[in-house]
C-alpha cells in the first residue's frame, strides 16, 4: 500500500511539473503574436473579388491549414454581410493569427493590410491574440 501511495504520488509530481513546463513554453511561443495584441490583418481596399476569393480558397484549403471557415458559411456568425471581401478578411485574419501574427502573414501576395481597429461586428468576432 505505501508503494502504491508512493508510486501515485511521484506519478502526480512528475504530471504536474511537465504541464507547468508545457505551459509555461506555450505562453512564451504565443509572445510575438502576444505582443500584437489589437492588429487584424483584413483585406485591402485594392484588391478584387477574384483575388479575395482565392484567399478564401486557399486559407479553407489543406495548404493553407484548413481554418475553421465554417463561420462565414451560410447560418455562420460572419456570414453576413454576404461579401467576398468580408468573408476574405475574416480568413485571412485566422491565418495571420493562428501564424503568428507577422506582417509577413498579412501580405497574401498584396491584397491583406493590417489594421488596429476592429473588425468584429454582431456575433462577428476577429480573433487577436
Amino acid at each position: 500500500m505505501v508503494t502504491t501511495t508512493m508510486s501515485l504520488s511521484l506519478t502526480l509530481f512528475f504530471f504536474l511539473l511537465v504541464s507547468t513546463v508545457s505551459v509555461t513554453s506555450t505562453l512564451r511561443n504565443l509572445s510575438p503574436a502576444a505582443e500584437n495584441k489589437g492588429v487584424w490583418c483584413v483585406a485591402n481596399k485594392k484588391a478584387t473579388d477574384e483575388q479575395l476569393q482565392a484567399n478564401i480558397d486557399w486559407c479553407c484549403s489543406f495548404e493553407g491549414g484548413f481554418r475553421d471557415c465554417t463561420a462565414i458559411n451560410p447560418g455562420g456568425p460572419c456570414f453576413e454581410p454576404n461579401t467576398v471581401r468580408d468573408h476574405a478578411s475574416y480568413v485571412m485574419n485566422l491565418y495571420y493569427q493562428n501564424l503568428g501574427s507577422t506582417k509577413e502573414q498579412c501580405t497574401f501576395n498584396g491584397t491583406g493590410t493590417q489594421v488596429r481597429t476592429n473588425p468584429s461586428h454582431g456575433a462577428c468576432v476577429f480573433i487577436s491574440y
